[in-house]
């Protein structure tokens, strides 16, 4: 199958209910859909970031042709949000200024986030990759350097992020909760 084939077809995909797929290295990749911890800081993210930013969950980044995550939330400027028809559903790593993933379980979902995608959006030139970790209630700020992440700041749940410029705001954790557990 070529890779427009795929492409289109995971678009397309009935997918059912509880469920959610990625293409990562040209495979579908299907799994649960995350539960309401995994989805806090996302969801956060969406309903705080001040203008002239916004934070958008489950977009899918087109890192390349045959790897396109469903980031748990990207961070962008509003001037360069696509428009709301456009034909290509999946966004432009050069328009990302932060792309935020929230850990799984799973050792190949651990391994994934880690490790795969932090490997692929630096490839991508997205600048800052926050990784949020509720199996040990911490969150780890990247920041690329060259063609590779360093990580520039760290803390647990309850402590608040210092978004890098040019976003420059600061982001509350207090509400974001480990698996398993309640707040650190």
């Amino acid at each position: 199958m070529d890779r427009a084939a795929l492409i289109r077809m995971w678009h397309e995909l009935d997918v059912p209910d509880g469920l959610r797929v990625e293409l990562l290295d040209g495979e579908l990749v299907m799994q649960p859909d995350p539960g309401l911890l995994h989805d806090l800081p996302g969801r956060s993210l969406v309903r705080h970031t001040p203008e002239p930013f916004e934070a958008w969950s489950g977009r899918g980044v087109l890192v390349a042709d045959d790897y396109r995550p469903r980031a748990d939330a990207v961070i962008i400027r509003a001037e360069d949000r696509p428009a709301f028809d456009s034909a290509e559903p999946d966004w432009s790593p050069q328009i990302v200024l932060a792309v935020v993933e929230t850990v799984s379980t799973t050792r190949t979902a651990i391994k994934r986030d880690w490790e795969d995608k932090r490997e692929r959006y630096a490839e991508a030139g997205i600048p800052v990759y926050l990784i949020v970790d509720p199996n040990d209630a911490t969150w780890h700020l990247l920041q690329l350097d060259g063609r590779h992440y360093v990580e520039t700041a760290k803390g647990i749940f309850g402590q608040e992020i210092a978004m890098p410029e040019p976003m420059g705001f600061t982001v509350r954790t207090a509400g974001w909760h480990p698996y398993g557990g309640t707040s650190a």
